[in-house]
C-alpha cells in the first residue's frame, strides 16, 4: 500500500510547501497526533499555545478550525498523522501554519527507546517563551491579555540545544539495539535529569511514578500533562542515580504516547571528561508501564 502524501496548510489555505523553521524570527511549535479523524489532545495543545504566545482569541479559533479539518483529511491514513503547528514571526508578520505527515507503522518507537545521556546541558532559555511583553499585542478582549511575561515549558521553533544533543548520539549506536529509537537524555547545569530530546521522562520505583522537575527548564509536554491528570505522577528533582535504581523507565510525548525504555546508556555518552567505558543496561517493560500504555490506548486512540 502506498503511503499517503504529506500536505501543508497555512493561514491562507492549502499550499505546496512551507518555509523552513529558520525563516521564522521566533516562534513556538506544537507537534500532535491525528488518528481516526481527530486530534485527541488538541485542546491541550491549544492551551499551551495560548500560554506561550497569547494569540488573539480569533486566531486561536482559526487554528482550531484548521486543525479539525486537517484531522478529518487524514482519517483514512492507516497509522495516523504527525501534525505540526508553527506560530511565530515570519518576515516581520505574525503567522501560523500546519504540516501533516503520515506516521510509519514500522517506526522504531514501537519497539521501545534506547536512552542515551547527552553531554549538552539544557538551559532555561531553550524552553522560555520568545514572546516578550513588547511583542504581545494587548486588546480589550480579556482572553488576549498576557498573564505571564515569559512562561516556561514551551516548545520553541529554535531547537539548537536539542540539535546539539542529537548530534552526539551517532557515536553510540553500535552499542545499542538497532530496532530501538535512540533518544537523548538531557540534564541541566546542576546535573539534574530534565527530559528527553523528543519526550518527557517517567521513572517508576516500587509502583510509584515520578517525573523530573520542570520548574526551571525543559518542555512541559502535553502528553505528560494529560497523564498527570489521569494517574498519580509526582514531579520531583531526579538524578542519574534515580534512573539507575528505577524498576521501570518510560518516555512520553503527544505523538507516540507512552514508550518503554528498553536500553539505557548513562556513562560513556555523558562523561564531561575523557570517555569512560560504555555500559549499556537492558530493561524490560513492566506492569506499571503497560498500565499507562493501556490508559492512553483506551482514552486517546
Amino acid at each position: 500500500m502506498n503511503s499517503p502524501d504529506p500536505f501543508f496548510y497555512s493561514s491562507s489555505g492549502l499550499c505546496a510547501s512551507l518555509p523552513a523553521d529558520e525563516a521564522f524570527s521566533y516562534g513556538v511549535l506544537e507537534t500532535m497526533r491525528a488518528v481516526g479523524g481527530r486530534i485527541p489532545l488538541l485542546a491541550q495543545h491549544l492551551a499551551r499555545l495560548a500560554r506561550a504566545a497569547h494569540p488573539a482569541s480569533a486566531i486561536i479559533a482559526c487554528i482550531e478550525t484548521a486543525a479539525v479539518a486537517i484531522a478529518r483529511e487524514t482519517a483514512h491514513w492507516p497509522s495516523g498523522a504527525r501534525v505540526r503547528l508553527r506560530y511565530g514571526a515570519l518576515y516581520g508578520e505574525r503567522t501560523w501554519d500546519f504540516s501533516a505527515v503520515p506516521l510509519d507503522a514500522n517506526s522504531p518507537w514501537e519497539n521501545g527507546v534506547a536512552l542515551v545521556r547527552c553531554r549538552t546541558r539544557i538551559t532555561p532559555e531553550a524552553s522560555h517563551s520568545p514572546f516578550s511583553p513588547e511583542r504581545v499585542r494587548y486588546s480589550s478582549d480579556a482572553n488576549d491579555v498576557l498573564q505571564d511575561d515569559h512562561p516556561q515549558g514551551c516548545k520553541l521553533l529554535r531547537r539548537d540545544t536539542y540539535r546539539r544533543g542529537e548530534a552526539e548520539l551517532g557515536q553510540y549506536t553500535a552499542w545499542l539495539r538497532p530496532d530501538l529509537f535512540c533518544e537523548g537524555l538531557m540534564l541541566d547545569a546542576c546535573g539534574h535529569v530534565v527530559e528527553g530530546l523528543h519526550s518527557n521522562l517517567l521513572v517508576c520505583q516500587n509502583g510509584h511514578w515520578r517525573t523530573p522537575s520542570l520548574r526551571t527548564c525543559g518542555v512541559r509536554g502535553v502528553m505528560l500533562g494529560w497523564l498527570a491528570s489521569h494517574a498519580e505522577i509526582r514531579e520531583d528533582e531526579l538524578s542519574l542515580a534515580d534512573l539507575e535504581d528505577a524498576d521501570e523507565i518510560a518516555v512520553c510525548n503527544a505523538v507516540r504516547g507512552v514508550v518503554p525504555v528498553a536500553q539505557m546508556l548513562l556513562g560513556g555518552a555523558g562523561s564531561d571528561g575523557p570517555e569512560t567505558a560504555v555500559d549499556v543496561r537492558n530493561l524490560t517493560r513492566g506492569e506499571s508501564t503497560a498500565a499507562l500504555q493501556a490508559l492512553v490506548a483506551s482514552a486517546l486512540r
